[in-house]
């Protein structure tokens, strides 16, 4: 078995595991948790060399083979990049969350939740096949929801939870529809083929595919305007906060328009919405962080901005582009992630992340305010942390544009680069400034210090905020490790030293202007928020969401009061009427010129228009009856004209079945209106006679338009002959009926028999039940009941004659 099955495996199967050991009962499950990922990101980190160099991992298993289908997976340097990610920030997740849910009896179950995540998500940035990575993508999918959602008594986790669900999920579907098109436009679903078709962008298909799949990457990443799920799933628990919201499930989207940039970048179709939507985003989230002093919300909004930064620069083709989005990924990662721990930390030990309600925690929580300090450091581009690096490219990248011949893309993205920066270092300096810096919080009676935590519990966020700090010193040594992915991204080798200084430039000057402005925009942060929060409520994200849920929901129960609000009649003439008019527009498509004649042997014999005018004659008489005995004897002389047919076509077990069946049905329903009391005649409209005789006339046409069209225009062959040829050596049998129905049909079978079982078990059960046994009991002690006692008893319950008085029914609304 290959390395990358076994590394999923291990992964997949970890969570089970720890359920079951019960990791709440000690400290010593945090390392056991750890271990797996952790080994998975060594062996990751071995093969980063060889990747480099241009060696792939192939690996693939049979899905479906009849169909050409199979689960592929490849390591490259991309997909090392993102496993990197994934396990490297797993590893830290796995081990806080045994200090994060400290005799909590359902941390096992949380473990459980958390690995399949990561399995599903390890297999998405591994994956080389299109319906592969779907499957993948909705596993991450279901399970962030369940992640999400962990709280179960917390109502916001939940509709959080739902309204990820409903989001990522319809993007998902949308993103499905636009990989079956790619895939069969271009003859294969293997990634790597794919990707290497010269004329991808000049597929009929692409305008359409393309739509589609940036729908699917918008919706997970949280592009406007559907970034408004992300800080609603807030309501998480940390870990799930920090792990999906921040390094892994909301990257997603970002893979995805990565992997695909070599084949599709080139395009304007491409360029121009990831390019806009990017923006926009970026721009919106930084701003939007301003708004809030709940922490997790704070950061919530910085990433949605860092997500748009990822996006806008994916717009573009080329090495430093490229470049630019692997260090801003992997930046983004080593700060965001143990900022959401810290902030899972203080909301441990004090019981609350309002900003409002919080001083001076460096004092009591010196380990914590480390973290936020260093995080806070890269998050706003401080030398010489990643950040630093992500803000220079990003800025060299747009500064270089402008200088060369795009100067109004150039100068907009690099003007929009600056805001960002500028409100995302604000909204960091602000958040560290209130809780750890400051000697009084605004509220007057501010949260104290409940549960000091543990270095144990602090390690995870410390450990990935001094990787994120301090290792940039090291670029030169370690470059390669964003280097390679980037040259994936761009499609050709690239061929640049990062270094931290390169003098005194006009990016630099503007990234230390940044600083400043942000640590005023950081000063005045409550005019800001103030006035950020007098915005109108419609333009939130969740509101619109809201109001097209309510919508929809209004729109279906009008839907379903007119359609189902009435009599079952017009119901099912809504039903009926909808296949016939499928059918009409099937003939419309056909060449009536081609419509054949029958055969001069397909011609109805005498006695076959025999048959047809008795059958005809008896439903017309079904109908016209004024008495229930006459409609069910007609309505019987029906059925014995059907098993004449079947008689006369030399089916007679057919025939058989047939006649059992209606001498049944004639049984049951003289017993049914045996018991039930004649209905009074209603006046019925002429209109709505003439209405239900045109869905008749309708049905009776829809029917015999099925049978002629299949005839006339026979798509495929026939499968008569591969039952006859079939019969005897699959079935063991001569009669081609039976065979079908209890060899080749077998579970078909058996479920229409378990359905019927199922039902008479129902119905026995409703009949032997004790309310039922004592409504008789009751009626049987009034029948007893004699006749001198103080209420006289009611007169014998004698059924009514069939017919009614004189045996007639009076035709009503049935």
């Amino acid at each position: 078995m290959s390395t990358l099955w076994i590394s999923l495996l291990i992964i997949a199967i970890s969570g089970p595991v720890l359920w079951l050991l019960k990791p709440q009962r000690s400290h010593w499950f945090a390392l056991l948790a750890a271990l797996p990922p952790a080994l998975v990101t060594g062996w990751q980190l071995l093969q980063l060399a060889p990747a480099a160099q241009g060696q792939q991992l192939f690996v693939s298993l049979p899905w479906a083979p009849s169909l050409g289908l199979e689960i592929s997976l490849r390591l490259d340097s991309l997909a090392i990049f993102f496993g990197l990610i994934v396990t490297g920030i797993g590893t830290c997740i796995a081990f806080y969350t045994n200090y994060y849910f400290e005799d909590d009896p359902r941390q096992g179950f949380f473990y459980l939740l958390l690995f399949s995540f990561m399995a599903s998500m390890l297999g998405l940035v591994w994956a080389n096949d299109l319906l592969s990575l779907f499957v993948f993508w909705e596993g991450t999918s279901i399970t962030s929801y369940l992640l999400i959602a962990f709280k179960t008594g917390d109502k916001s986790a939940v509709e959080g939870a739902r309204r990820a669900l409903i989001v990522t999920t319809a993007g998902g579907l949308a993103m499905l529809a636009g990989l079956l098109l790619l895939g069969q436009a271009a003859g294969t679903f293997r990634i790597d083929e794919l990707l290497a078709q010269p004329h991808l962008t000049a597929l009929p298909v692409f305008p359409v595919a393309l739509t589609l799949l940036l729908l699917g990457a918008f919706t997970k990443s949280a592009q406007w305007p559907f970034h408004f799920w992300l800080p609603g799933a807030m309501a998480a628990p940390t870990p799930a906060s920090a792990y999906l919201h921040s390094a892994t499930m909301v990257k997603a989207g970002i893979y995805l328009l990565a992997r695909m940039q070599p084949g599709m970048g080139d395009s304007p179709l491409w360029f121009w919405p990831v390019l806009m939507i990017g923006t926009i985003t970026m721009v919106l989230g930084a701003v939007s962080a301003l708004r809030y002093t709940d922490m997790k919300a704070i950061l919530a909004y910085t990433t949605i901005s860092a997500l748009g930064t990822m996006t806008m620069l994916l717009a573009f083709p080329g090495e430093e582009a490229a470049l630019a989005v692997t260090v801003t990924i992997l930046a983004h990662a080593l700060y965001k992630a143990p900022l959401f721990l810290m902030a899972g930390i203080v909301d441990h030990a004090m019981g609350t992340r309002d900003l409002r309600a919080l001083a001076g925690l460096w004092r009591g929580l010196p380990w914590v305010a480390a973290v936020a300090l260093l995080g806070a450091l890269s998050m706003a581009g401080v030398p010489p942390t990643w950040g630093f690096l992500a803000k220079e490219l990003l800025l060299e990248e747009f500064y270089h544009l402008a200088t060369h011949n795009e100067q109004i893309v150039g100068g907009l993205g690099f003007a929009a680069a600056v805001v960002m920066a500028v409100f995302s270092a604000g909204a960091i300096f602000g958040l560290v400034w209130e809780a750890f810096l400051r000697r009084r919080a605004d509220d007057r009676e501010p949260a104290h210090l409940h549960h000091a935590p543990s270095f144990w519990f602090v390690a995870p966020a410390l450990l990935l905020t001094l990787i994120g700090a301090f290792t940039a010193l090291f670029i030169g040594q370690i470059q390669t490790i964003v280097t390679a992915p980037a040259a994936v991204i761009a499609g050709a080798p690239i061929d640049v030293t990062i270094k931290l200084w390169y003098g005194w430039t006009p990016v630099l000057i503007t990234s230390l202007a940044i600083l400043a402005v942000g640590l005023a925009i950081a000063g005045s942060r409550r005019f800001l928020r103030n006035t950020l929060n007098r915005a109108p409520a419609r333009l939130n994200g969740v509101y619109v969401y809201d109001a097209i849920i309510d919508a929809i929901y209004g729109f279906a129960y009008r839907l379903t009061r007119i359609v189902q609000g009435g009599p079952m009649a017009p119901q099912i003439s809504v039903t009926l009427l909808a296949g016939v008019l499928v059918l009409a527009y099937a003939l419309l498509q056909v060449d009536v010129s081609k419509l054949g004649m029958l055969e001069s042997n397909e011609l109805p014999l005498a006695p076959e228009f025999l048959i047809f005018v008795v059958a005809i004659v008896a439903a017309v008489t079904t109908v016209r009856a004024r008495s229930r005995l006459s409609a069910i004897i007609s309505l019987g002389v029906v059925g014995v004209a059907v098993t004449l047919f079947y008689v006369f076509y030399s089916a007679p077990d057919l025939a058989l079945t047939q006649l059992l069946i209606e001498v049944l049905t004639v049984i049951l329903l003289i017993l049914v209106f045996f018991r039930v009391k004649p209905d009074t005649r209603v006046f019925e409209p002429n209109r709505r006679r003439y209405l239900r005789f045109g869905v008749a006339i309708a049905m009776g046409l829809f029917g015999a338009g099925v049978v002629l069209v299949n005839h006339f225009f026979q798509v495929g062959p026939s499968i008569n002959p591969y039952f006859l040829a079939n019969a005897l050596p699959i079935g063991q049998g001569g009669n081609v009926v039976n065979v079908i129905l209890v060899d080749i049909r077998g579970y078909d079978t058996l479920g229409e028999i378990t359905v019927l079982a199922l039902a008479a078990l129902g119905g026995f059960a409703v009949l032997r039940s004790p309310k039922l046994h004592a409504l008789r009991r009751r009626i049987n002690r009034l029948r007893r009941r004699p006749a001198g006692d103080f209420q006289p008893a009611p007169p014998p319950l004698s059924p009514p004659s069939i017919g009614g008085p004189g045996g007639h029914l009076e035709v009503g609304n049935d």
